[in-house]
């Protein structure tokens, strides 16, 4: 029963002290009965949009590390949903579902889909990343054997480690050099056993940042466990930033009386900045350097800044086996060479009668999830 009290303080608050002692019979023997089990099966879920970018080396990194990889299409409007689409159909280990809400309805999409599309009974573990989080192992079997090191633990948790490009046209991600921060940002992200939860209502917050019991009106916060680092890559260049703060802010204001205050307002803030300054590669680098918490002037940071302050200089060393496919073969997957149907905020796959099967519906009024028939 090792470590129980970093796991059972912060219930003792939240349930009667009859719940607790219920708790404490029926969840931790299960938690805790074992301590080296192997890391059983890794799914990883992500919700995409608009990354064609980057999304061949994410996929790439994604299904060499994972053995289970769920992509969820968020209206993008580039190709990516065609991308992953193909990719899914030529890899084993991906599957492609799509999520036409307008607004970002995170939270409520990454719980449904770990819920409702992975065995919580499997040993196994749950991952949320997005196309920019990359996990810093260069082989499969040395982020299995990490994660066996945590297997006693429910939730971990992964802080970010937020890099600033030295190359900020490119948008290239191996081989490239990067800036490192001298610590990890306050802001993580978790993953869980689901296997280690007990069964009842538990969410997945906004951001993926935590896992709470109860339901969103009544909840706790489960502790987690720190344990490796996230390479972030929120800012490669200035098309890429300012598509992402566009989209991130028309979803949040498409969520209405939905939307929590605090949800997103971060991009709010970058956008503000932007608009009152020129975009510069100074300007991207303290946005970079500061991502996710509260930004203060001076905005601009220059390399050479960054190093006095403790950066260091890095290449990114992580697993990423070749890109199964390309962009260039989705286009000549098509009979016609066209990926895509730009309209706007929203995306037609030309002739594409699959889709369907694989849609995630989400009813507002009941806060609902169902996969379209």
């Amino acid at each position: 029963m090792r470590n129980t009290d970093f796991f059972l303080a912060p219930l003792r608050k939240f349930v009667g002290r009859k719940l607790f002692f219920r708790w404490k019979t029926l969840w931790a023997p299960h938690i805790f009965a074992r301590t080296n089990q192997t890391a059983g099966q890794t799914t990883l879920i992500s919700m995409i949009r608009n990354e064609k970018a980057i999304l061949e080396t994410f996929c790439a990194h994604a299904s060499s590390l994972f053995d289970r990889v769920i992509l969820i299409d968020h209206l993008s409007s580039d190709g990516t949903r065609e991308y992953i689409k193909l990719l899914s159909e030529r890899c084993s280990n991906i599957e492609y579902y799509c999520f036409d809400e307008p607004g970002y309805y995170q939270s409520e999409l990454m719980t449904w889909t770990a819920s409702h599309l992975v065995d919580r009974k499997m040993p196994g573990w749950i991952f949320f990343l997005d196309a920019d989080e990359f996990m810093p192992f260069r082989s499969k079997d040395e982020f299995d054997c990490k994660l066996s090191q945590f297997s006693q633990f429910p939730v971990i948790s992964m802080p970010w480690l937020n890099l600033v490009p030295l190359d900020m046209e490119s948008g290239r991600v191996i081989d490239e050099f990067f800036l490192k921060p001298p610590k990890p940002s306050r802001h993580h992200k978790i993953a869980y056993q689901p296997s280690h939860i007990p069964s009842g209502d538990y969410f997945i917050a906004q951001g993926n940042h935590a896992l709470f019991m109860g339901n969103r009106s009544s909840k706790v916060k489960l502790p987690a466990k720190n344990s490796f680092p996230l390479y972030h890559l929120p800012i490669r260049t200035k098309h890429q930033l300012l598509e992402k703060i566009c989209y991130g802010i028309d979803s949040y204001r498409r969520m209405g009386s939905d939307r929590k205050n605090n949800n997103g307002i971060h991009w709010n803030e970058i956008h503000r900045i932007i608009e009152n300054n020129s975009l510069t590669n100074e300007i991207m680098a303290g946005i970079a350097a500061q991502y996710g918490d509260t930004l203060y002037p001076p905005y601009e940071k220059s390399f050479e800044e960054l190093l006095k302050n403790g950066y260091s200089k890095i290449r990114m060393e992580i697993c990423c086996s070749e890109a199964m496919i390309t962009f260039a073969d989705v286009a000549k997957n098509r009979h016609d060479g066209t990926i895509v149907k730009n309209t706007g905020l929203s995306i037609d796959i030309l002739n594409d009668p699959s889709t369907n099967h694989r849609k995630i519906d989400f009813d507002r009024s009941m806060g609902s999830m169902r996969m379209s028939e």
